[in-house]
């Protein structure tokens, strides 16, 4: 049987790829009880993140843990979105406290410090890896930004974007065009920002 050393090695190994964020089924899965979990949280040497998310208390809180942590919490299908996307993009301006993703519209989670943005389809080309998490892609970023941010602050997020070379006007407005615009939060504000 483990040791509770080794127990939690297995954990830090789990966390360390993860930006110090583990879930609770990541600890049972490493071979750790619903008891062990709890008495490590009650005693200190775990912080909760998020509901059922951990970290251990020695790890230092930072943007990335928070924001793995919510793909943790959020789980499958989930992708860091809006402002959240934009800060991993280096698109956005000023931060912002919360964290945002989008989730299956079937879902509906909900924890405090987290934004949740309901989707009915996410297309696998709407979603890039960037330091191992899920976001959505530049284009899209840009897209969900126009429900958030008033005209100034999108038209800087866009100008940042085409700097960096993620995207292209053209490119903006066709994904746009593809996605439909009807309904969809700021469309009309992004095309009058895109045309300048």
């Amino acid at each position: 049987m483990p040791t509770y050393a080794a127990l939690d090695a297995r954990v830090a190994a789990v966390a360390a790829g993860q930006h110090g964020a583990f879930s609770r089924s990541q600890a049972a899965a490493a071979g750790l009880s619903a008891a062990q979990v709890d008495r490590r949280v009650r005693s200190g040497v775990w912080t909760r993140v998020l509901p059922r998310v951990y970290r251990h208390s020695a790890t230092p809180e930072s943007d990335l843990l928070l924001w793995s942590a919510a793909v943790l919490w959020a789980g499958r299908g989930c992708a860091l979105s809006h402002t959240t996307a934009a800060a991993l993009w280096r698109i956005a301006g000023e931060p912002f406290d919360a964290t945002e993703l989008v989730v299956p519209k079937v879902r509906a989670p909900e924890a405090r410090g987290v934004i949740v943005h309901r989707v009915g389809t996410l297309d696998a080309g709407d979603v890039r890896p960037v330091h191992g998490l899920p976001a959505t892609s530049p284009v899209r970023t840009v897209i969900d930004l126009a429900g958030v941010l008033d005209d100034d602050g999108l038209r800087r997020s866009i100008e940042r974007a085409v700097a960096r070379g993620l995207v292209t006007l053209s490119g903006i407005v066709a994904r746009l065009d593809a996605l439909g615009s009807a309904g969809r939060p700021g469309a009309a504000r992004l095309r009058r920002v895109v045309r300048g």
